[in-house]
């Protein structure tokens, strides 16, 4: 099957001179048709602003975002006004994606007018559509975003997005300025969303709970670079990669019988104005040692469906050694 998606060796700098943030490096993905990849990592990992380069919302430093074989850098302003019809992206906070003045059916109709050709009537009758897909009222159409909760209008732009009869929605922290109950409304929309429509998705997050969840495959970001990627439950079962190791041990399980062993991370997070040459995960990690500090990792093999950056594949010593349950 071919790739919806595909992303090589895409790297993002801002800033000038002695002062420039390395905020993507070098990051290479796929997405097939239907399935969702879910991206997690820490604040500041570089989760965003890919999410960004992949939509071109911002061009790309080095490397190529290529949609159904178009290279999203050498499109012009009218063929990428066409692709965006087919990809879409979600943000993370609905206040303020949303303009405060206009109505709920406006503000779901807008795309309509951007992306077809549809008359008025038949815009109406698409709208309706639109908000019974998300589970929506009619009634809420003549409502202003202040009258409605979050999770709603969180809702009113999956319906923005889905307007354009998209093949790929990028979805940018979703859930994080929700309520549990509420967040659990809106993964089971998506699931839904994605068997009946078979849409791809891109779902961004630090929540973890939420990406095992939803996730088909799991790609995991550390100062812009993929230190894992694999399934989802390869990524969760049988971490490879220490940082990932460390990162789920935080996670607390959905089972409570489920142990879990925390991992506490010392050492300082480097700049990234000035990373350090190796992995760049080095300073923190507990299995360190000198060729870390001096190789940069490459993504191999570390499973049947998984592959990570580390240079402690290679004799298995990858693991970090737990304690006692916490």
């Amino acid at each position: 099957m071919a790739e919806l998606l595909t992303v090589e060796n895409v790297s993002k700098r801002f800033g000038r001179g002695d002062h420039v943030v390395r905020a993507v490096n070098e990051v290479s993905l796929t997405v097939a048709p239907g399935e969702i990849l879910g991206i997690v990592g820490e604040s500041g990992s570089g989760k965003s602003t890919l999410g960004r380069l992949i939509t071109r919302l911002i061009d790309t430093s080095e490397g190529r975002v290529l949609f159904e074989g178009a290279d999203l850098g050498k499109l012009s302003a009218r063929e990428l006004r066409h692709v965006r019809s087919d990809l879409q992206m979600v943000f993370q906070d609905p206040w303020a994606a949303l303009n405060p003045r206009l109505s709920i059916g406006y503000l779901i109709e807008e795309p309509l007018k951007l992306h077809t050709t549809l008359g008025q009537a038949e815009r109406r009758r698409r709208v309706s559509e639109l908000a019974a897909r998300v589970r929506l009222s009619d009634a809420l159409l003549k409502r202003l975003p202040a009258d409605l909760s979050g999770g709603q209008l969180q809702r009113v732009c999956i319906a923005r997005a889905l307007a354009s009869n998209p093949r790929l929605i990028v979805l940018d922290e979703p859930t994080s300025s929700l309520d549990l109950s509420v967040r659990a409304g809106i993964l089971d929309l998506l699931l839904e969303l994605k068997r009946e429509l078979d849409l791809a998705m891109i779902f961004i997050s630090h929540d973890l709970g939420t990406v095992r969840l939803i996730s088909d495959r799991v790609l995991v970001l550390y100062l812009g670079r993929v230190v894992e990627v694999g399934t989802g439950p390869a990524i969760f079962a049988t971490p490879q990669h220490p940082y990932t190791q460390a990162l789920l041990s935080a996670y607390l399980p959905p089972d409570p019988r489920e142990s879990r062993h925390r991992i506490v991370l010392k050492g300082e997070i480097p700049s990234p104005i000035n990373l350090p040459p190796g992995c760049s995960f080095g300073s923190r990690c507990p299995l360190v040692r000198e060729d870390c500090r001096v190789l940069l990792p490459e993504l191999r093999t570390a499973g049947p469906r998984q592959l990570a950056a580390c240079t402690r594949l290679d004799d298995g010593s990858n693991i970090i050694a737990l304690g006692t349950p916490s």
